[in-house]
């Protein structure tokens, strides 16, 4: 069994010209099999990830590779950019960054917050492969 505890691998970064240092936690980066990759991040006042995109060949990605990404925010509240529109988004909203969209986000509030960011290269949803649902949740447990 693999556990890892909240700092086992912890980073300050400034993360694509954003005002800043982001706290960054990433889980499992060198040990695990998943095509994604699954990250924390905590943002205090005013730390931003500054607008990027993950596009392979794009002079401009700021990733070898093409990526979409899932954040999910866990605590406070945070202003998510792509291009020229912004969305307030707080716990348990969620903006998904599909590859080559140009993203950021904000924490223009007074608190700290914190979000779940799960990224990695394109592919079928392993339960909705066909369009259709594998199983149902309420009784596949």
């Amino acid at each position: 069994m693999r556990m890892q505890r909240r700092g086992d691998n912890a980073h300050e970064w400034e993360l694509y010209r954003g005002a800043g240092r982001i706290g960054i936690e990433w889980y499992f980066k060198e040990t695990t099999h998943l095509p994604s990759s699954v990250m924390l991040y905590h943002l205090e006042p005013g730390a931003e990830e500054g607008q990027h995109i993950h596009l392979e060949g794009s002079g401009d990605s700021c990733s070898p590779g093409s990526s979409d990404e899932i954040y999910v925010v866990t605590a406070g509240e945070v202003v998510f950019s792509s291009d020229d529109e912004r969305r307030v988004l707080r716990p348990g909203d969620a903006f998904y960054a599909p590859e080559g969209v140009r993203h950021g986000v904000r924490n223009e509030s007074d608190a700290p917050a914190e979000l779940i960011l799960v990224f990695g290269p394109r592919g079928p949803h392993p339960f909705n492969q066909t369009g259709e649902e594998k199983f149902d949740v309420e009784t596949d447990r």
